[in-house]
């Protein structure tokens, strides 16, 4: 079957169209994050920024700098998450808790990390590996990026102001994979290093933003195998040592952030005291939490989104029956994926990633069971496969104009929806009682969302209406 390239009726050079796709991103992200530049300050951002007099900068000197890459903890200081916090203190400076710059500063990056993301995806849908996709490479990355940019999933990392520290690590994360690719395919010896040398720093600033970016030596390193180098037996053994070096790395961080004591089991056992769950129970739920991601990316109604999601905790294989299925359903489905990934690498390499990305967060470490902010770094090419199926759709139909014409309007109808699902997100997010009302009214059961809405109605003088429902919290 001929294939129809429905790119070339733009008649436009390569460069405008790179141009009109990132001016695209900008305007459609600007339009439905638009309702969010007064959203109140939330949960987390109270002790993480209102109250973390560390990040209070009011003047610009290194002294004050200094103290803002330092956070106290115990008698020491210890670095921690020193690139976010450097830009919450700058935001501070200019604005002290006026949100709007907070709000400007995060849908930046959020825009930044989409353009990154769609150059990107567009450069490795042209690598020789991938040359299947390349006439319709353009089409293929402008529509995954939308889909992952519009999603309404990602307003938790977006509009939730503290969780900055997620976007911006996937901001750099996604540059350091661009220029590594940039690097690897470079023929001159200037333009190699100089891309090399920007996807180190932008790996630095993607650590020193949030921890979970440790997890890119590992995706850069599937990168190149599934995609550039191929996965044959030669490669696959020659780069076999090369991923144990690796995989030391995330440790190393580890280890440098919190010490020898990291590694211990006693450690790990005694950081889930303050838990309601053990090490093993989390494990055992981490699966159907891993599910549970999945059917908000592909089904991001604004009812089935909240920022405290009540889900139950995993007792055992059994306990309750689905633990059971969704270990097997993600076991069966990578070793799906693996055994196909010779055939398929690129829909192979973007399934992984997602899995591997959520490794950190998703495993041993005594974290909350669920947040949706999690899925900003692994959904970035989960939506690569959808877009080659969609494509490729109206490429099978690319003589049956009627047929194109119904694959076109249904793209434009997955817009629309989701960015007006995305915007009326955003509405939640406008004060924090319409957060936690949106949270009660989805987990009746939780004790969270009542407590929170009772400690904000007696911050704001309504002392009977926060006093009852504290002591309502945990009941319908």
């Amino acid at each position: 079957m001929k294939i129809y390239n429905f790119e070339s009726e733009l008649h436009l050079t390569p460069c405008r169209k790179n141009v009109f796709g990132i001016i695209a991103l900008l305007i459609i992200i600007l339009t439905i994050y638009s309702n969010t530049f007064n959203a109140s300050w939330h949960f987390d951002d109270e002790t993480n920024i209102l109250k973390e007099k560390s990040l209070h900068l009011e003047e610009l000197s290194w002294e004050k700098m200094k103290n803002i890459l330092l956070t106290p903890a115990g008698e020491k200081n210890v670095i921690y998450r020193p690139v976010a916090r450097l830009s919450l203190a700058l935001n501070y400076y200019l604005g002290e808790d006026n949100v709007f710059g907070y709000h400007l500063v995060n849908l930046s990056i959020h825009v930044l990390a989409s353009v990154f993301l769609f150059l990107f995806i567009l450069h490795t849908l042209n690598l020789p590996t991938t040359r299947a996709y390349a006439p319709n490479s353009y089409s293929i990355a402008l529509l995954a990026t939308f889909l992952w940019a519009i999603n309404p999933v990602q307003t938790q990392a977006v509009t939730y102001i503290v969780q900055r520290m997620a976007s911006m690590a996937g901001m750099f994360y996604i540059m350091s994979m661009y220029f590594y690719l940039k690097g690897r395919t470079s023929q001159n010896r200037f333009p190699q290093i100089a891309h090399y040398s920007f996807c180190f720093l932008t790996a630095i600033l993607a650590f020193a933003s949030k921890e979970n970016a440790a997890m890119l030596p590992i995706s850069i390193f599937f990168f190149d195998l599934f995609l550039i180098q191929g996965l044959t037996k030669g490669n696959i053994k020659k780069n076999s040592y090369l991923l144990l070096v690796l995989i030391l790395i995330p440790l190393a961080f580890a280890l440098i952030r919190m010490g020898p004591s990291v590694f211990s089991p006693e450690h790990l056992t005694a950081s889930y005291a303050h838990r309601g769950y053990t090490l093993f129970e989390r494990l055992l739920t981490q699966p159907r939490v891993i599910l549970l991601y999945l059917s908000l990316l592909f089904y991001p109604m604004p009812g089935r989104l909240s920022i405290s999601h009540d889900i139950a905790i995993s007792y055992g294989l059994l306990e309750p029956p689905t633990t059971i299925l969704a270990i097997l359903f993600i076991v069966l489905f990578l070793g799906v994926t693996i055994v196909q990934s010779k055939r398929w690498p690129l829909p192979s390499y973007c399934i992984l990633f997602f899995f591997l990305n959520h490794l950190i967060e998703s495993t041993v470490f005594p974290l909350e069971l669920v947040f949706e902010h999690r899925n900003y770094i692994p959904s970035m090419l989960l939506f690569v496969p959808v877009a080659i199926l969609i494509v490729r759709g109206i490429t099978f139909f690319s003589y049956k104009k009627k047929m194109q014409a119904v694959f076109c309007l249904f793209i434009v109808l997955i817009f629309v929806g989701q960015g007006h699902s995305t915007f009326m997100r955003n509405f939640v997010w406008k004060t924090e009682e319409s957060l936690w009302l949106d949270a009660i009214d989805k987990s009746p059961n939780l004790p969270r969302p009542h407590h929170n809405l009772g400690r904000y109605y007696c911050k704001i003088g309504l002392m009977e209406k926060g006093i009852s429902r504290i002591l309502a919290q945990g009941r319908p």
